[in-house]
């Protein structure tokens, strides 16, 4: 990794960074980008300010009294008490990007009706009722800073300043023939249930954002286990970074042993993103991201299968015994009469994919151990094959995972060892041919077709989905639904 060659500077930067508890770290790329556009931010507006309007039809109002003097008169008092929020309107309301900050949340134009009763008293005049309050023209501005938890690589949001303003109060009493006592007074009734509502209206701001939206973004994995092997990390490497056009989140995107963890031999490449705004959101993942998929799990020793006579379709000619092979080998049935074999295939190196804007490349290296199953069921080997392939590659993404399948192009065979004496290779192509795309392809098909879990919060599901090979990374465009 590049250093900077000003070691004074260097360290007076460590020193800042330092003070302002900020972690220093070498930088990583990422094996998956996420990217939010403003399409995607305005579908999450939507379905925020219906959190946020009903967190503020919760709002509970507490009563108050106060007093009057009217002129010949004299003093008096009132209260006002059963405030209800009966119901709140946000008919305008947007999520903008605050470049290397964060998010704003604007609501506009909007109204809150109030229900409640009132009661007032001179000397020996009682009067009652019950009143409406319009609160029109209010504004809110919040401010979301986005950001994650180095521990866990949790993504977080905060609300980190509220403001609001309120145009007019209206007071409307009913109920008493007397009613006319209030309407002398009126703003400054008005004016007192506007403060109460300027408060309440942050409180509310504030407690969505960390009794709803804050648990919701907990819900994005930070690793997924996907069998008794492997893991996925989708920690964040960094805070989210708002541009003036998006959200982008950095994650690892890396598969791990649940074994034993340890970092791979390769590094995720840099992701040259394109600039797309079709979508609510794009999945930028890395090449990184299959290749620590395909080491895990051959180091883990689970790219092997073993074929044996009863796994072959019992109407195909083909068959696993000495008997079959010595029709092409005759040395196998001369040494090995009448047994039964197995064939061991075997990934012989951890399989590499290449992302490339010309499609998807995948040549795994392969080997067939052939065996003859002796008398006492133990294991004779006959010879070792090297099987290079090529595979063709597709992948795709359901609602809310990744899947794929492969086909096979081309194999060719090498003679690596043999127990039983030289012979050619060419002998047992047709079997190979048969073999691979007929059993085991299906079978690692059969686990491609189950998928991986994207990164993506509960609820979430992705729909009109479209895919688009890059340099070292696959580009997936969706727009999303929630519920």
């Amino acid at each position: 990794m590049a250093r900077d060659p000003d070691n004074t500077l260097r360290w007076a930067t460590l020193v800042v960074l330092a003070a302002l508890g900020t972690a220093v770290a070498e930088a990583t790329n990422p094996g998956i980008v996420v990217r939010i556009t403003q399409q995607g931010l305005d579908y999450a507006c939507q379905r925020g300010v219906a959190v946020l309007q009903k967190e503020l039809e919760k709002i509970t109002i507490p009563p108050f009294s106060g007093s009057f003097k009217i002129k010949y008169l004299g003093k008096g008092e009132y209260s006002f008490y059963s405030l209800v929020i009966r119901e709140v309107q946000l008919p305008s309301s947007q999520i903008r990007l605050l470049p290397n900050e964060g998010l704003a949340l604007s609501v506009t134009n909007a109204n809150v009706k109030i229900s409640g009763k009132w009661k007032a008293r001179k000397n020996f005049i009682k009067t009652s009722g019950n009143f409406d309050l319009s609160v029109e023209g209010v504004s809110i501005s919040a401010s979301l800073k986005l950001s994650c938890d180095p521990a866990t690589g949790h993504s977080t949001i905060t609300c980190s300043s509220c403001s609001n303003h309120i145009d007019s109060v209206h007071l409307h009493v009913s109920g008493s023939q007397l009613g006319w006592l209030i309407q002398l007074f009126h703003k400054k009734i008005e004016s007192s249930l506007q403060s109460a509502m300027k408060n309440k209206i942050c409180e509310a701001v504030t407690s969505s954002v960390s009794s709803k939206l804050e648990p919701f973004f907990q819900t994005l994995p930070v690793t997924a286990r996907i069998d008794n092997v492997a893991g996925i990390d989708y920690s964040l490497l960094a805070p989210p970074v708002a541009t003036t056009e998006t959200l982008d989140g950095q994650l690892k995107g890396e598969f791990f042993s649940l074994a034993h963890r340890s970092p791979p031999p390769f590094a995720p490449p840099a992701l040259a993103f394109p600039a797309a705004h079709d979508h609510m959101v794009y999945l930028g993942i890395s090449d990184y991201f299959f290749n620590t998929a395909g080491l895990v799990y051959q180091r883990a020793g689970v790219l092997n299968l073993t074929l044996r006579d009863d796994m072959i379709p019992k109407e195909s000619k083909f068959r696993l015994t000495t008997k079959f092979f010595g029709t092409l080998i005759p040395q196998v049935a001369k040494m090995f009469p009448n047994m039964n074999m197995e064939l061991l295939v075997r990934a012989s190196s951890p399989p590499y994919l290449t992302v490339s804007p010309t499609g998807l490349a995948f040549s795994p290296d392969l080997e067939a151990q052939a065996f003859a199953v002796l008398p006492n069921s133990s294991l004779a080997p006959l010879f070792l094959l090297g099987v290079s392939t090529n595979v063709s590659v597709e992948v795709g993404a359901m609602s809310d995972r990744l899947v794929g399948e492969l086909d096979l192009d081309k194999m060719l065979l090498e003679l690596k060892h043999s127990d039983i004496g030289p012979f050619s290779t060419e002998l047992l192509q047709s079997i190979m041919n048969y073999v691979v795309p007929s059993i085991v392809l299906p079978k690692v098909n059969e686990k491609l077709q189950k998928g991986f879990p994207l990164p993506l919060p509960s609820q979430v599901q992705l729909f009109n989905l479209v895919l688009q090979p890059y340099q070292d990374f696959l580009l997936f465009g969706a727009d999303i639904h929630y519920g």
